[in-house]
């Protein structure tokens, strides 16, 4: 998921107070990785809503219990260009496929379902261990690129995790 022809290529903050965004100068409302476009064509997401600003995991996600939504993304499982229409795109049959998967059946209400979504970098502890996911599979064009949020954010990520050991 992850294919607009404009799509923003970066990831929106919601929560700039978290631990892995420390002295990277981000506020509520900035964007993480615009220069870099670390939002990628394969991204990760879950579905969402919104409450006094910030975004909560809903119910029927599953996701796991104490889900921090730190960004968020817009994606499409559809690919869209002003020269190619999605029907051929060759994503077409895998949209179909993927409806078959997830809801039984792949009627057209339910790939419409589909082609909307989100790729997010979400946190949550999990017993004595703890995850940071920024899903997105574009994040080490951050690091090609020498952007330093990104840059800083991998720091914050790597120090926390790696002197738990």
């Amino acid at each position: 998921m992850g294919c607009a022809p404009r799509g923003a290529r970066r990831f929106p903050i919601y929560r700039p107070e978290h631990w892995a965004f420390s002295d990277t100068g981000l506020f509520y409302g900035d964007v993480l990785g615009a220069e870099s476009h670390i939002f990628g064509y394969e991204v990760d997401g879950l579905d969402y809503e919104i409450h006094d600003g910030l975004p909560y995991p809903t119910a029927t996600s599953k996701a796991p219990e104490g889900t921090e939504i730190l960004a968020i993304g817009m994606a499409a499982q559809m690919e869209w260009t002003a020269d190619m229409a999605a029907e051929d795109s060759g994503l077409l049959n895998e949209i179909y496929e993927n409806g078959e998967l997830l809801f039984g059946e792949a009627t057209p209400e339910k790939v419409e379902k589909l082609k909307r979504g989100n790729g997010m970098i979400v946190s949550f502890k999990r017993g004595e261990g703890e995850v940071f996911h920024a899903g997105s599979c574009e994040w080490v064009a951050g690091l090609l690129r020498s952007d330093p949020m990104v840059e800083q954010v991998t720091s914050n990520v790597l120090k926390r995790y790696l002197r738990r050991g």
